[in-house]
């Protein structure tokens, strides 16, 4: 029989791989069937039964190399082959349990990082709306200039056109954010909703938890059918879950309506961080979104519309059946002159938010996950550091199984799925990190007063995304160890003194911990300048004075007011918060300072030079409603003219006073006091020009802006601004009063400080400094724990060789000096290559430094000082103790 037959007999003689002991047994007892007929063929041949023995083993070779041999031949080889190693690592990783947890601990802390963010961005930003169906032919649909520039919401005329004439969309839907109070049961609750066309939700293919939705002609007659849909979450929480609520009569703004209809649980509408609690028909505006109908009105863009996607068409060919169908419409002349400019079309995935506030998040979380992909990348190099201290000690081991056969692939192999449960555990353990870290986050209290809602918890994609990146991670840190390991010559790894190493092993070492130490600074430099960028933020100048000012947001649209209602409660409101002690000056916006919109408004300046004016004689500006002693509650200067005053009614000449930019790009040569322009088809007369001060952010360019008396435009929400010279609680207690003796029915306002209710313009920062602080320290943290390691096991291994420098008179002062500058030299380089690459990581958080150079010399020169500090500490400590050591002991030490 040859070696050729007896491999074929082998492996056609294992039929039970899958079940690893009874597979080994097969090939143990073929193998031995084999040396028992090669024993009494040389037998036969007059050799002695021993010598007999021993040619057969010798022509058969290593039994455990020739088992090895055949188990790899088979294609059920994998699930053996892994379930063995996955046993073997189990039992080896259970022998070294402090090694384990702290490997574990490592993996964890990165996993946990990236999955954080990773798991907020795809709540935000890559789930679909919950509760619809087949989302990815959802489209939100804006109308933008040819250009690309700008973005505004549709007229309800302008909806209809495109409802009725798109060839590329099966439906079309519009809906508009508003501000409800709903009554049930004698409670009042003041929530945010949804004024929605008919088929908003057979468009998004939501269907009710209870009742039904709207029907067609629920979205055809204007006022008739007074009907409302609540959300899951306000149903169980406002009406107790009672299945008998539809068809309930419920007081929405002050009018009777039919409750009909109940969402399904987890649904949110279309805006998904808002918490949306009721939506009505768009016929019911005027009920529920006044001042009067403007569903008539071409100039009204208020509705923000989105569709859903024919099965055979594609967005490039819905964009150019929207554009040519706003063509038309632009050219049956129908549409005011400023919404003109507006011809194209934005199609953007119906994800939950709008276009530009997508935009912000995917770079906003973009930093973010660069920021947790560093502290991946350091915990991964400190895991890799400590696997090839690992594999030097079990040296040994290896050479044995080399020497009995195994084939370093395969101890390759093994290495690696020893690293890979490693690093599967971290990343189980990293995906309950993040769970805990976004239950955080959901819970964390943001300004601004609005109800928002953040559901970031890990789901089956972060799960996925959690074992890929573990996965990925170890297969890159764990080869180059396992490599290593299989790598030595087996007589020499035999021999080898057990404290004794390779220098290659020593340049990996250090390597791996110049690496930890360079990407760590790079945190801690990008940290630090986020944070110099949130104190600048801080100190910047608004231009206008918020201390001492309260605000509340006065909702009177949603209380039933009409307009002569509301202004009479805004005036006997304003009168009587006047008389209260410390009260020096009381004003109205439509918005606060530092939130107004983004907007652009058209005004046409005839009279101004033609080099400032747009082809047409239009120029943009941003717009607010200001009432009066809104300067002085603010204290903006008036540079020229003046302010609003009372005579300036709803039967006054229409006023404006502008912003010094506005004037002086448009008047250079003289004052624009007393000049006109015409503005939605009204002529205003400037009276005064204000000091320019900050709008919307704190870095944005000073826009031209026109603000308008409020008397003559006024809005449906008011925003109640008060200067006081005393403490500002009693103040929203009195004011709170105030308000329910004027109407006991009306929810009680909710009352700030004005610093706090604009306090979310530096979110962003305060977020980025918080989780790149964060993540910069435990970056320190892992990169100080790795430099301390490989300093005290290069302290251990060298052992006999401070005991010989000791004996021979060295002094302890000596070790440590030694000890001290190999790891500061590690430090010293690990410093210089983090610099080059913190210089180009600073480039990336342009957009969130405030006034704060991204080579900021103070930031860069603070982190080297705390960096080179915490590193001498980590080659202190080892250095003290090697100093301390027994010269015999070192020297009796094997």
């Amino acid at each position: 029989m040859t070696l050729t037959s007896v491999w074929r007999h082998l492996v056609r003689g294992v039929r039970r791989l899958a079940r690893p002991a009874e597979a080994d047994q097969d090939i143990a007892d073929e193998l031995q069937h084999f040396l028992d007929q090669a024993t009494e063929g040389h037998v036969a041949r007059g050799l002695t039964r021993d010598a007999a023995r021993r040619a057969a083993q010798l022509e058969v070779g290593n039994l455990t190399g020739v088992r090895e041999r055949v188990r790899a031949s088979l294609w059920e080889n994998a699930v053996t082959t892994l379930a063995t190693d996955l046993r073997y690592s189990v039992r080896m990783l259970r022998h070294s349990p402090v090694f384990t947890v702290i490997v574990v601990l490592v993996i964890s802390l990165g996993v946990g990082a990236v999955t954080t963010i990773f798991s907020a961005a795809n709540a935000l930003l890559l789930t679909p709306l919950h509760g619809t169906s087949d989302p990815a032919r959802l489209v939100g649909i804006d109308r933008i200039e040819s250009r690309g520039n700008g973005g505004m919401q549709a007229s309800y005329p302008y909806y209809t056109v495109i409802r009725d004439r798109t060839r590329t969309l099966s439906g079309v839907a519009v809906w508009a954010k508003t501000n409800l109070t709903i009554a049930a049961d004698g409670a009042g609750h003041t929530v945010y909703g949804n004024v929605v066309s008919g088929n908003y939700f057979s468009v998004l293919g939501v269907h009710p938890a209870l009742g039904r939705f709207f029907l067609p002609e629920e979205d055809s007659v204007p006022l008739k059918y007074p009907v409302v849909v609540v959300s899951h979450d306000f149903w169980r929480v406002s009406l107790g879950g009672d299945s008998s609520a539809i068809g309930r009569m419920v007081r929405v703004n002050g009018t009777m309506f039919t409750l009909i209809g109940v969402t399904p649980k987890g649904f949110n509408g279309v805006f998904k961080p808002i918490v949306t609690s009721a939506w009505v028909p768009l016929m019911m505006q005027r009920i529920v979104r006044p001042p009067g109908s403007i569903l008539d009105s071409s100039s009204v863009s208020w509705l923000w519309m989105f569709g859903r996607m024919k099965d055979d068409a594609s967005a490039d060919g819905v964009r150019q059946d929207l554009v040519a169908i706003t063509a038309e419409r632009i050219a049956e002349g129908v549409e005011p002159e400023w919404m003109r400019h507006n011809d194209g079309i934005r199609l953007i995935g119906l994800t939950g938010l709008p276009d530009d506030a997508r935009k912000v998040m995917l770079e906003f979380m973009g930093v973010l996950f660069v920021v947790a992909a560093l502290v991946l990348l350091i915990a991964g190099v400190n895991v890799a550091a400590m696997l090839s201290a690992r594999a030097v000690a079990r040296r040994h081991e290896m050479a044995i199984r080399v020497a009995l056969g195994a084939a370093r692939s395969r101890l390759v192999g093994q290495l690696l799925t020893e690293t890979l449960v490693l690093f599967l555990l971290g990343a189980l353990s990293g995906l309950g990190l993040a769970f805990v870290a976004t239950r955080m986050l959901e819970h964390i209290p943001l300004p601004g007063g609005e109800p928002l809602v953040l559901e970031l918890s890990p789901d089956i994609r972060v799960l996925g995304f959690a074992l890929f990146v573990a996965l990925f991670t170890g297969a890159v840190f764990g080869l180059s160890p396992a490599l290593q390991a299989a790598r030595y010559d087996i007589n020499s790894r035999l021999r080898a003194d057990s404290r004794s190493g390779s220098g290659r092993q020593r340049i990996v070492s250090n390597a791996l911990v110049v690496g930890q130490l360079a990407l760590s600074l790079v945190l801690l430099v990008s940290a630090g300048l986020l944070l110099r960028a949130l104190q600048r933020g801080q100190r910047v100048d608004p231009q206008f004075d918020m201390s001492g000012v309260t605000t509340s947001a006065l909702k009177s649209a949603s209380w039933g007011y009409d307009d002569t209602k509301s202004r009479a409660f805004s005036r006997t409101l304003r009168e009587r918060i006047a008389a209260l002690p410390g009260v020096t000056h009381v004003s109205y916006a439509n918005a606060l300072p530092l939130q107004w919109d983004n907007s652009n408004r058209y005004i046409r300046l005839d009279d101004a030079p033609v080099s400032a004016r747009k082809n047409d004689g239009t120029t943009r500006i941003r717009s607010g409603i200001v009432d009066v002693d809104y300067f002085d509650v603010l204290k903006i200067p008036v540079m020229a003219g003046r302010v609003f005053a009372k005579s300036d009614d709803e039967n006054a000449p229409r006023v404006a006073v502008v912003n010094e930019t506005l004037a002086r790009k448009h008047w250079p040569n003289g004052s624009a006091v007393g000049h006109t322009f015409e503005f939605d088809g009204k002529a205003m007369t400037i009276v005064g020009v204000a000091h320019d001060s900050k709008y919307a952010t704190l870095t944005e360019e000073t826009p031209e802006l026109a603000y308008f008396a409020i008397a003559q435009e006024w809005p449906e929400e008011q925003t109640l601004m008060v200067r006081t010279t005393g403490a500002a609680q009693p103040l929203a207690s009195a004011i709170q009063s105030i308000v329910r003796s004027i109407d006991p029915g009306l929810p009680r306002p909710t009352v700030v400080s004005l610093k706090e209710a604009t306090s979310s313009i530096l979110l962003p920062q305060r977020v980025a400094a918080f989780a790149t602080g964060t993540l910069g320290a435990l970056g320190l943290l892992l990169a100080t724990v790795g430099l301390y390691g490989i300093i005290s096991y290069s302290v251990s291994r060298r052992s006999r060789e401070i005991g010989v420098r000791m004996a021979l008179g060295a002094r302890a002062s000596d070790v440590q000096r030694m000890v001290v500058a190999g790891g500061m030299r590690l430090a010293g380089v690990g410093v210089v290559i983090g610099l080059l690459l913190a210089v180009g990581a600073s480039r990336l958080l342009v957009a969130y430094l405030y006034g704060v150079s991204p080579l900021d010399a103070p930031t860069f020169a603070a982190t080297c000082v705390l960096f080179i500090s915490v590193a001498f500490l980590a080659s202190y400590l080892p250095a003290r103790r090697a100093a301390a050591a027994d010269p015999l002991v070192a020297l009796r030490a094997d």
